[in-house]
């Protein structure tokens, strides 16, 4: 299969590259806009791209630490390399390694590892969604009351009008969806891939943010529309993310 190896890379390898950092002193700082970052997201992603680089030399990165940058060309790892720093930092299990793999114009190849609870998602293109080597699928319930919504980005600091976020809040007060902030997209795709969450909105526009997440979601047989209603692209400043079609319609309709 197309991409296999690659895969197989990143899952023989990865679990023992965060393993490594459990017995290293960490220390943390702050990036532009407070942004936190510790040394075990420094060591993680040298780590990984030192990786990559032994089996694939000639290929590209755009990464949270070192490759912010760069732009999105065939062949071109997207990492990051703990989706959710401050619950990590504040030893709130919640968080993720992500890895995507962009090549001929889009993601083929996704890796979200969970370490504190011992879960791996990965997807291929075309060839479906997996959690621990067992197949995946969005919730199929086309009720929206009392299920699970997903914010993220919520208290980020930036320039942006947070409206939509105080629409959907609106729309969850009135519709009787169970509010989730957990603070890392990686960590929320996956669970929204899995059939835990119903939907998901987002401002969070790094594409090493959204990447892993958006591929493994459409395998599982998500739905990812912009503000507009329009299929999501890489960029697009808004991201939704539905189960199925019914509610997508009645999320977008309502905002």
């Amino acid at each position: 299969m197309l991409y296999q190896e690659e895969l197989e890379l990143l899952e023989k390898n990865i679990p023992n590259i965060f393993l490594k950092t459990e017995s290293q002193a960490k220390t943390v700082s702050y990036k532009q806009r407070n942004e936190v970052v510790t040394s075990s997201d420094l060591f993680i992603e040298t780590e990984i791209i030192n990786l990559i680089k032994k089996h694939y030399p000639n290929d590209k990165f755009h990464s949270e630490e070192f490759n912010r940058d760069t732009e999105l060309m065939d062949r071109t790892w997207l990492i990051d390399p703990i989706d959710g720093t401050s619950n990590y930092v504040h030893k709130l299990d919640l968080f993720v390694v992500q890895i995507a793999l962009f090549n001929k114009n889009e993601v083929v190849l996704s890796y979200v590892y969970v370490p504190r609870f011992n879960k791996t998602y990965k997807a291929i293109k075309n060839n479906g969604a997996f959690l621990n080597d067992k197949r995946i699928h969005v919730a199929s319930d086309t009720q929206y009351s009392n299920k699970l919504m997903s914010l993220v980005g919520l208290s980020h600091q930036t320039t942006r009008d947070k409206y939509i976020f105080k629409k959907m809040i609106d729309f969850s007060i009135e519709n009787g969806v169970k509010i989730r902030v957990i603070g890392s997209i990686g960590f929320e795709m996956s669970a929204l891939a899995e059939g835990i969450f119903t939907m998901l909105y987002t401002d969070v526009t790094n594409l090493w943010d959204i990447a892993p997440g958006l591929l493994l979601v459409k395998e599982a047989g998500g739905i990812i529309v912009n503000h507009q209603g329009k299929p999501y692209k890489l960029g697009d400043q808004h991201m939704f993310v539905f189960s199925n079609n019914e509610i997508m319609e009645k999320v977008i309709q309502t905002i």
